[in-house]
């Protein structure tokens, strides 16, 4: 095999039998680019199976994160982008490997799943988090939203306004608009650092508003929070007792720091699992977005054949995206590990940063997700009001752009309670955080 056959992993994969699995993989003569820019870092731990201080350039791929925002910025540059919630590192050579064999195939008729594709799903979830996944409840989806957007059209008959806790999901805010429906926010508290449930604002939203679906997020978006067991079930309980249907969104699930355990929803105990939907995919786990193949499931085998007859039929996906989610799911345990154990230290890092640092901006390690919801208000006091029609937000994502070469999410993309926030992606290389967080601090500094 040539030089520029070869996926060059020497800085990414450690182990003899790298080369080996990709080689075979692509021994039919497609010619592979090499990544000659992409440097490996040496900074962390070289315990790790894969070295994640990789940097790996993505400039020119057409992607929305990095090529996006850099054309949207012009005349600025945005070395930093940290808006999109997808992830700057090499994927799984696993599924690199996979699809160049399925590629080298030079036919695209018809095809369905891998023969062991649910099989790999539901083993996922029972050895990671000890979840029973019924094997006939699975639905594939083209997105979490996806599927979120056929459950709302199934459930939601009294047109009712959908509850979504915030800050939450900003996706979740467009798939109810989709449906033809309204929103109400049941607004999270801070207390002591960590965004807590507003049970009794609940149980009187839904009494009032007479909700019926509930959008879920679990590890939530952008806060971070894993909940509890005990902070579910009294979710719950509230749900059982009104009647609202619990559609959890746990895509972030295999994101969950060190100090803390995830646990699904359905997994609290019957009565849960069967007035609920669980909805999950390896495009945030294993970065996989572009790939388009999520998957739902549910306890409740009548809500599940239900959502069948209503119009919900995804039987085969794209054939390379149910090909990248096999691959992920039966080799992908190692690299998650490594996955969640350097975003971890991103967080700590952050939080050290902005305490000896940047106190201006505010944070505290969050529990899941490898998103940082950093409480920027000092800073958007300083900078004094927006411009007419912007929202501080907006002012906030500017003025890092603009000064600092950093991309931010506005936190009132997420909710009211949003505002002061942003949104940070830490899913990039140790290097490129300490730059952004070095170039963030300049540009306060001289305000």
């Amino acid at each position: 095999m040539t030089e520029n056959t070869k996926l060059n992993r020497r800085f990414f994969m450690k182990g003899a039998g790298t080369t080996a699995l990709l080689g075979s993989a692509i021994g039919s003569g497609l010619v592979i680019p090499t990544t000659a820019n992409a440097k490996g870092m040496g900074h962390t731990s070289m315990s790790m199976a894969y070295d994640l201080n990789e940097e790996f350039n993505r400039i020119g791929s057409g992607d929305s994160k990095w090529d996006g925002i850099r054309r949207r910025a012009r005349p600025f540059d945005v070395p930093f982008p940290m808006g999109v919630a997808d992830m700057d590192f090499r994927t799984l050579p696993h599924i690199t490997a996979a699809l160049m064999k399925r590629m080298a195939h030079q036919n695209w008729g018809y095809q369905p799943a891998p023969a062991d594709f649910y099989e790999n799903i539901i083993a996922w979830n029972k050895k990671r988090y000890n979840q029973d996944v019924k094997p006939g409840s699975i639905l594939n989806a083209h997105g979490v939203l996806d599927g979120c957007l056929s459950i709302l059209k199934l459930h939601n008959t009294n047109g009712a306004p959908v509850l979504i806790q915030t800050p939450g999901y900003s996706g979740f805010f467009g798939v109810v608009r989709n449906a033809q429906f309204t929103s109400v926010e049941n607004p999270l508290k801070l207390v002591d650092g960590r965004w807590t449930m507003d049970l009794d604002a609940m149980a009187s939203q839904i009494d009032e508003h007479d909700v019926k679906v509930m959008l879920f997020c679990n590890p939530q978006n952008p806060t971070g929070n894993c909940w509890t067991p005990d902070e579910m079930r009294a979710m719950g309980d509230v749900c059982l007792e009104k009647g609202v249907l619990v559609v959890a969104d746990e895509i972030h699930c295999d994101f969950v720091n060190k100090h803390v355990k995830y646990t699904p929803y359905a997994a609290l105990g019957e009565k849960y699992a069967m007035s609920s939907y669980t909805l999950k995919s390896t495009s945030k786990s294993f970065n996989l977005a572009a790939q388009h193949v999520a998957y739902l499931f549910s306890d409740n085998m009548e809500m599940i054949d239900n959502l069948k007859r209503s119009g919900h039929q995804r039987g085969s996906l794209n054939a390379l995206g149910m090909i990248a989610c096999n691959a992920a799911y039966k080799h992908g345990a190692t690299y998650m590990d490594d996955m969640r154990a350097y975003i971890d230290g991103n967080c700590h890092f952050l939080e050290k940063f902005c305490a000896d640092n940047m106190k201006d901006v505010k944070y505290k390690t969050h529990e899941g997700t490898y998103l940082a919801f950093i409480d920027c208000s000092a800073v958007a006091k300083k900078l004094g009001d927006p411009e007419e029609g912007k929202r501080i937000g907006d002012m906030l994502q500017r003025f890092f752009i603009e000064k600092a070469g950093v991309n931010l999410n506005p936190g009132e993309n997420y909710g009211a309670n949003g505002v002061g926030y942003m949104r940070m992606n830490l899913a990039t290389t140790h290097r490129k955080l300490h730059g952004a967080l070095n170039a963030m601090k300049a540009a306060i500094d001289a305000i």
